[in-house]
């Protein structure tokens, strides 16, 4: 945890499991590891009832600013399945992520399992604005025909590709 955590392994961290609930229903089981010198006074009720990020930050100073999250399928054990109240070997997802603050320290690594039978994933991703693509008088952009562009106009491109107007 240390190396994930960018601290010495004998510094000391917070570690805590929780179980995840929506309307009462077990959702996911979630590992948090925090340094401990981040949030010396971390209670469990604060875990129970606020923000972590708002905590760090309101309390400690600490501005939470990115975090680089990985999904992948899994299924549960005996015992995650008794947690989470579904079948031994269900679908679940499995989330591990670390976040960082504005000096890219990281300040929290979690692991969690999500049942995957009550789970759904939506992202919002925010696009740049289009940039204007001008080709060279040498060659033509790959999977474009040659002749396709003129020279004297840009054309719009998108994450698709190219994208022209008048073919």
């Amino acid at each position: 945890m240390g190396r994930k955590l960018r601290i010495s392994p004998a510094a000391t961290i917070w570690y805590v499991a929780r179980l995840r609930l929506v309307d009462g229903a077990p959702m996911a089981i979630e590992y948090l590891h925090v340094p401990v010198d981040l949030m010396a006074d971390l209670t469990s009720d604060e875990l129970e009832r606020g923000d972590l990020y708002e905590h760090l930050r309101e309390r400690h100073g600490v501005q939470v600013s990115e975090a680089v999250q990985a999904i992948e399928p899994t299924v549960v054990t005996r015992a995650e399945a008794d947690l989470l109240d579904v079948p031994e070997l269900s679908p679940a997802l499995l989330f591990e992520r670390l976040t960082c603050d504005i000096r890219n320290r990281p300040v929290e690594y979690v692991h969690s399992l999500y049942r995957g039978d009550r789970y759904r994933i939506v992202s919002r991703l925010e696009l740049g604005p289009r940039t204007e693509f001008q080709p060279s008088g040498e060659g033509h952009p790959p999977g474009i025909p040659p002749g396709v562009f003129t020279r004297d106009r840009p054309v719009t491109c998108s994450m698709l590709g190219v994208v022209h107007e008048d073919l």
